[in-house]
């Protein structure tokens, strides 16, 4: 239960931290919303401006000073704007984006302006009008981009490193899993020629025979347990196997060892193609994948295990009836630390799908599960 309170509280980490981020966004855009509201507003007065400057141009006498009229009009280099008369005809235009200055590009760019605002009104002489039609300008155009531009650079660089330190993590934590089952199965090594060693003796002293055969089970086992932790974190796809026998013998192991209320059904063809495999691997994923079944039951129900070809897979069904899971545990079961029971270390599946991935270029994905109703965990390995 520690572990997934680590988990839970892992994912609560990742939350605030997305929820922070994504509010960072949030004040960023409006702000820069704000500001550019305020230059838009800023850019319709100088549009104002630009109108009173051409009214005094046609309005004033010839020996009139125009050069402040003239430069306010020749400093407007980009608000864009088009010049109409009171009929719509376009009389003149600046700043207009792009080189395309056809009649046609003119008219549309026309259109998007009398969509982004309503013109100013230009009276020149009694009961004769124009009208200047604007659109933003570069810089505010720039100032809609820039933060937009900015926060996708950094939200690119964030997922690049979080997946970087994952997969830096995961490395680490692989290591870390393989380190402890070789160490695990060098220590087991000693005692375990010490036992083989005091069988030998036991048969010498006439001891039991059937004893002795079943002590001679159980230290095989072990061995055989021994021979699994060595080989995690092996790489390769090991050598084409008889994939049948690996799962005939499995099942009446466990078949020996489970509740009478529990049964378990091979369902697989007569000719099965090899894969290549690592069979004490293999057998310990599928021998995992049928305990957990039988946990999930609770004393009683059925595991089927079904093997199928279908072109260059072959395809290996683990189902039960038991508990099953919801959508938040699939999610999660696959891993280090997760687990659902009170004892379990949450590491058995996700060491079985590193086995399938890595050791045997396959995957291991839960089918289907239906809370009330059962699971069935896939296995899809290369034949």
């Amino acid at each position: 239960m520690a572990l997934f309170d680590a988990y839970r509280m892992k994912n609560l980490w990742k939350g605030g931290l997305l929820l922070s981020a994504i509010g960072i966004g949030v004040l960023t855009l409006w702000y820069t919303e704000q500001f550019a509201r305020h230059l838009r507003a800023e850019e319709e007065r100088r549009v104002e401006l630009w109108a009173e400057a051409i009214e005094s141009i046609v309005q004033s006498d010839p020996e009139a000073d125009l050069t402040l009229a003239t430069r306010i009009i020749e400093l407007n280099t980009t608000i864009p704007l088009i010049l109409t008369d009171a009929h719509g005809v376009i009389l003149n235009h600046r700043n207009l984006p792009g080189p395309d200055t056809s009649s046609l590009a003119i008219e549309k760019e026309l259109e998007r302006m009398m969509a982004y605002a309503d013109p100013i009104q230009v009276h020149l002489l009694p009961g004769v009008d124009q009208f200047i039609y604007r659109n933003e300008s570069v810089n505010v155009q720039r100032l809609h981009a820039y933060p937009r531009f900015l926060l996708g650079i950094i939200a690119a660089y964030i997922v690049l490193a979080y997946f970087g330190f994952s997969r830096a993590r995961k490395a680490e934590q692989d290591r870390v899993w393989t380190g402890m089952a070789r160490e695990t199965a060098h220590q087991l090594g000693t005692p375990l020629s010490a036992l083989y060693g005091w069988t030998t003796l036991l048969e010498e002293e006439g001891a039991s025979h059937a004893a002795v055969a079943e002590i001679k089970k159980d230290l095989a086992r072990l061995q055989t347990v021994a021979d699994r932790f060595s080989k995690i974190g092996t790489e390769g796809k090991g050598q084409p196997g008889n994939l049948r026998e690996l799962l005939q013998q499995t099942v009446e192991y466990l078949q020996r060892r489970s509740p009478g209320e529990i049964h378990l059904q091979l369902v697989i063809p007569e000719m099965l193609p090899e894969v290549p495999m690592q069979p004490v691997l293999l057998g310990w994923v599928v021998e995992n994948l049928l305990r957990n079944a039988m946990d999930a039951m609770e004393g009683s129900g059925e595991v089927t295990i079904t093997a199928v070809h279908q072109g260059s897979k072959v395809y290996v069904d683990v189902t039960d009836t038991g508990r099953g899971m919801n959508a938040r545990t699939r999610r999660a079961i696959f891993r280090p630390g997760f687990t659902t029971k009170t004892r379990g270390w949450g590491l058995g599946l996700s060491l079985a799908k590193r086995i399938i991935e890595s050791g045997h270029r396959g995957s291991l994905t839960v089918q289907r599960s239906v809370p009330g109703e059962g699971s069935t965990f896939r296995i899809e390995l290369p034949c």
